[in-house]
């Protein structure tokens, strides 16, 4: 099994006295300690114009972890596509992946903020669409070779990047979505998957015949053996000595968090305790939590750990205990 760290940036400028700069500071320490404390990968958020997300350019924060670490995997999860012009997002992507040395995982996806859309002038209804020709664009480029596009949203004429990855033919690549529509057409595609588990599933039975779908339709559709894939799964975390302490430290935040999430508003802690979807406790509770997933087929787990203005501290402390405790009893 795998592990990362994933940050959503959600930053709350009214409520925390914290500046942008201070936040970017903290958690590319935060990624540091991660690489220090064994982690394979973090994963960075893409978010445009609200305290929900404040990365909106991920490759700009990757490029300084890039030259902070040596060994971690760098992912974003996830580039939302149709929002960009995917040459610029194939460019910026590829020299993540030169500076880091080949360390680049790419998360896609096509978007769900109506306030995203409507800021980029982009009409959220051929999100799909625009996703799939941006889709094909970039993995044009990442070839190296010269190309030219005309699609129904983009087009270009003969060009050629000047700068490729490093890995070949592309980067890893996943496509985010955990519906059961979504994932068969990625699957058709032949791509992997990836998501927050709490988004699209009310519990742990609804994310198992997710993934058993996609399993399904992946093999059905000639493209190998599924079991040798890797999946990642956010999930919201924090590690204290006890159940009590976490929830002490950490059930603020993530109420906090949740109320300003699109599909956070209705729901609160105890609901995503009782959905199992908030592994929040002593190092052996986290364990045996992260057990019964493993079982369904989730072998990367990434660990949402920074949310909700938690503090700096906090977070440290919650992915020292979630290193030294539970990595090594689940890896």
């Amino acid at each position: 099994m795998k592990f990362s760290l994933f940050t959503v940036f959600d930053n709350y400028s009214e409520l925390v006295p914290r500046s942008a700069g201070q936040f970017f500071d903290e958690v590319l320490e935060q990624t540091m300690q991660a690489e220090q404390l064994g982690f394979d990968g973090v994963w960075y958020a893409e978010h445009h114009f609200s305290e929900y997300g404040v990365s909106p350019s991920p490759p700009v924060l990757l490029a300084a972890a890039a030259k902070m670490t040596d060994r971690i995997r760098l992912g974003v999860a996830v580039s939302v596509l149709p929002l960009r012009d995917p040459v610029q997002v194939a460019e910026d992507y590829a020299v993540v992946d030169v500076l880091s040395g080949g360390r680049l995982n790419m998360g896609l996806g096509s978007g769900y903020l109506t306030h995203e859309f409507h800021g980029f002038k982009v009409p959220m209804g051929d999100k799909a669409l625009r996703f799939n020709d941006a889709l094909d664009v970039l993995l044009k480029a990442w070839r190296g070779e010269t190309f030219s596009h005309e699609g129904p949203y983009f087009q270009y004429p003969e060009i050629r990047l000047n700068v490729v990855p490093v890995q070949r033919p592309h980067p890893e690549l996943w496509v985010a979505s955990l519906r059961q529509e979504g994932v068969k057409h990625i699957a058709r595609m032949g791509h992997r998957i990836m998501g927050i588990a709490y988004v699209n599933s009310n519990s742990r039975e609804e994310l198992a015949e997710v993934i058993r779908t996609y399993k399904e339709h992946f093999r059905s559709h000639g493209h190998g053996d599924p079991e040798q894939l890797e999946l990642p799964v956010a999930f919201h975390v924090h590690v204290a000595p006890s159940l009590a302490e976490a929830e002490a430290n950490a059930k603020e935040a993530i109420n906090l968090y949740l109320r300003t999430r699109k599909y956070g508003k209705n729901i609160q802690y105890e609901d995503l305790r009782a959905r199992e979807q908030a592994i929040f406790g002593s190092p052996d509770e986290v364990v045996e939590q992260i057990q019964r997933y493993r079982a369904i087929g989730v072998n990367h787990f990434m660990a949402l750990m920074n949310f909700g203005a938690l503090e700096h501290r906090k977070v440290m402390q919650s992915l020292e205990l979630f290193a030294k405790h539970v990595i090594p009893a689940l890896r």
